[in-house]
Parts: structure tokens; C-alpha cells; sequence
């Protein structure tokens, strides 16, 4: 058989003037395309429901045998076995089964825990008020803590206060006070990290927060110049705030358990070339002059606090859940449980990582998203994945 150039020409001629035998894909219609899709989505939704009415039977079995809801190694079998058979669609097969398979574990918890869950138990017996009147804060009079707690608990609070945060802790363990209130995070450095490891390590739960504009101003004692100052102190936090001013009046940093405790000093100490970072109300209590107002990097600066207590308090209203929890080393493994709060319309509003001590490259992660425990579908993704996870603990719901 011979082809020649004109033969080419000829060929290349008709697919200019659009030869639909040579361009099938010009027969093909948009509208018609989508009724396909839609037809074969209903089909899908039929194979969908079919296989959560296997589900329930699964449930069922599961709660005579009392075998455990998640099974991992039957779980990977099914995974494997259809990224192969997906093809070319491999992993997004793989994907999509994955899917399927958490949403098939978050209904068997509902099923099968529904009534005798000890998680679930816990969630729907917590007390709807917070009892008791005594307040620890970490700080003195006048720190950011303080005015916290007179946020959230009313102006006439009169707390406790602690040199250390693991201080507040234990003055929460032993009795000596009934909650305490610390920093949690800050819109401009991030998360307080001593209080995120002290809250997984005591097993405190949060039950509220309140939210601190944070107004930091240069406090020096009295007749100090803005000259004569070469020196500040504050909190690591307040430092980072206020990174960019210190930088620019050539000050030496130097850090402190507390701002208001910082000021505190400085004013003992009398020395014209020594400042503090706290709020004004701190500089009044200790007679210090303030040398600049609103010195944050960023204006609009807040930090979040919250209120832990040892008993769980869920009060009516509460719209925001915390959770910690770690997960193995592996791919997908994070994703597998974020997609879990996407499909049953979820939304999360942060997380956070903080290393496992002892284990190189292994996180613990805090998680907070929107949601009430007394919601059934929230309720029944927060049991099953107590059930699944290492290191999983419900931090409040508040």
C-alpha cells in the first residue's frame, strides 16, 4: 500500500474543515455527557446504600461476637486490592474506598455503641454548669491571665496566682483550685506549646475560652526617659509580639516567666535603663511610667485563653470540640482522618502538631472543630475514632 503527499495534504485538509469521521470528539455533546454522569452517579448512590445495609448487618455480628469495629488488616487487604484493579484510576480508587470504609466504621460505632459506649457515656452525662468559685492564673496582678479570667468569669474574680504554668496545673490536681486559665495561642506567634503538653499530660479538659486584645506597652519605672532604656523584659510570647519595635530601638530582649511579674521587678528594681512589656494595667498597679502604648508588631493582636478544669463541663450552646490524638507514620494517614469530618460536613477550624517525645518524626495533633456532642453524627465520628487512634483523648466541647 502506498501513501503519498498528497495523500497527507488531503487528510490534513479534511481535519482543517472539521471531517467529523476524522474527529470523533466533535460528536460528542456536553448535555448528553452529564446525563451519562448523572446515571451513572444514581447508580452509585443505589450501590452506596446497598453496601451501608451490608454495613448494619456487619454491626450486628460484631456486637454478638464482640469483635472490634476496626479491623486494619482486613482494611488494608480491600485497599490494595482495588488500587489494582483500579487500573490507570488506581489511587483515586484507592481513595474513594478508603473513604467508604471510614464512613462504613464512624455508622458501625453509632450501632454497635450507641447505648453502652463509655465515651459516649461520658459525653452526654458532663455537667451542663461549671461549679466552684476558686481561679488560678499563672502571673500577678494585672497580667493578661488576669484580665482573662475577669473576662470570662466577671469583673469581681479575684484568682490565684502562680509563678509557672505546670504551677496552675497542679494547683487544679490537688484541689486548691477549681479551674485555671492559661494562654493557649496568639494570632501573631502561634501556639503556646508548654500549655498544649501540660493540658494532654495532666488529662484536663477545656471548658470555655475567652479571647484577649492584647495592647502591650513599654512600663519603666518612674522618671525614666525613652532614651535611657537599653534593656527590656517580658514573656517569649510578648518579646515575638513586639520583635520588630525592639529590633528597631536596638533593646536588649531578655526573657520572663510572665509580663506582669516582669514589670513587677523592674519597678523593684528603680533603674532608668531597664523597661517591661505588659498591659497599662499592669504598669498602674506598679506605679511605672508608660513610655509608648500599642508597641505589637501587628495591631488587632489577641490571644486565646482557656479554662481547664479535672470535670468535664459541656455547657448548652457549645460550639467548638478539641481533640488530641496521634496517628502512625505513613502516608495518607492524616488525610484519612481529616476526610472523616469532610464527609460528614464538618468544618475544622485549626490544627496543631507537637512531636512525641522519644519518637523521631511522630506527632501528636490537637484538633478543634465546630460541633455540638449532642448531635448524633458528631457524637458517633468522635467514639469511633476514640476506638481507632493511639493517644486519643476528647480535650471538651465548649
Amino acid at each position: 500500500m502506498s501513501f503519498s503527499v498528497s495523500d497527507a495534504n488531503e487528510n490534513v485538509n479534511s481535519a482543517e474543515n472539521g471531517n467529523a469521521a476524522d474527529n470523533p470528539s466533535d460528536e460528542l455533546n456536553l448535555p448528553d455527557i452529564r446525563k451519562e454522569i448523572d446515571a451513572i452517579d444514581r447508580q452509585i448512590m443505589a450501590l452506596f446504600q446497598q453496601r451501608m445495609r451490608a454495613a448494619e448487618k456487619v454491626a450486628a455480628v460484631k456486637k454478638r461476637d464482640g469483635s472490634p469495629i476496626f479491623q486494619p488488616q482486613r482494611e488494608q487487604e480491600i485497599l490494595e486490592r482495588v488500587e489494582r484493579e483500579g487500573g490507570q484510576f488506581g489511587s483515586g480508587a484507592r481513595t474513594l474506598m478508603a473513604t467508604l470504609i471510614d464512613i462504613s466504621c464512624t455508622y458501625q460505632q453509632m450501632l454497635l455503641y450507641g447505648d453502652d459506649g463509655k465515651l459516649r457515656k461520658k459525653l452526654m452525662t458532663a455537667r451542663s454548669e461549671w461549679k466552684g468559685s476558686k481561679i488560678a492564673c499563672q502571673g500577678t496582678v494585672g497580667a493578661y491571665s488576669h484580665l482573662a479570667a475577669r473576662q470570662f468569669f466577671g469583673e469581681d474574680v479575684e484568682p490565684m496566682f502562680f509563678a509557672k504554668f505546670q504551677d496552675v496545673f497542679e494547683a487544679v490536681t490537688e484541689g486548691y483550685a477549681d479551674f485555671g486559665v492559661l494562654p493557649l495561642e496568639n494570632t501573631t506567634v502561634g501556639a503556646v506549646n508548654d500549655v498544649y503538653d501540660l493540658l494532654t499530660r495532666h488529662g484536663f479538659y477545656i471548658i470555655g475560652e475567652t479571647d484577649v486584645d492584647i495592647n502591650h506597652c513599654l512600663l519603666a519605672p518612674k522618671g525614666a526617659k525613652m532614651e535611657d532604656i537599653r534593656e527590656v523584659y517580658a514573656h517569649p510570647q510578648a518579646l515575638g509580639q513586639c520583635a520588630r519595635y525592639i529590633q528597631l530601638h536596638g533593646f536588649l530582649a531578655n526573657e520572663y516567666s510572665n509580663n506582669a511579674v516582669a514589670a513587677q521587678h523592674v519597678a523593684r528594681w528603680n533603674d532608668p535603663t531597664k523597661a517591661a512589656i505588659a498591659s497599662s494595667v499592669a504598669g498602674q498597679k506598679f506605679g511605672m511610667a508608660i513610655l509608648d502604648e500599642d508597641i505589637q508588631d501587628i495591631q488587632g493582636n489577641q490571644t486565646r485563653f482557656i479554662i481547664i478544669s479535672k470535670h468535664l463541663v459541656i455547657r448548652d450552646g457549645a460550639d467548638k470540640i478539641s481533640l488530641t490524638f496521634s496517628l502512625p507514620h505513613r502516608t495518607g494517614s492524616l488525610y484519612r482522618v481529616l476526610s472523616r469530618f469532610s464527609a460528614n460536613g464538618m468544618n475544622i477550624s485549626k490544627i496543631e502538631s507537637r512531636p512525641l517525645k522519644g519518637r523521631n518524626f511522630q506527632y501528636r495533633f490537637y484538633l478543634d472543630f465546630n460541633g455540638n456532642v449532642h448531635d448524633e453524627k458528631v457524637c458517633a465520628l468522635i467514639c469511633s475514632l476514640s476506638t481507632e487512634m493511639s493517644n486519643f483523648k476528647f480535650l471538651g466541647n465548649y
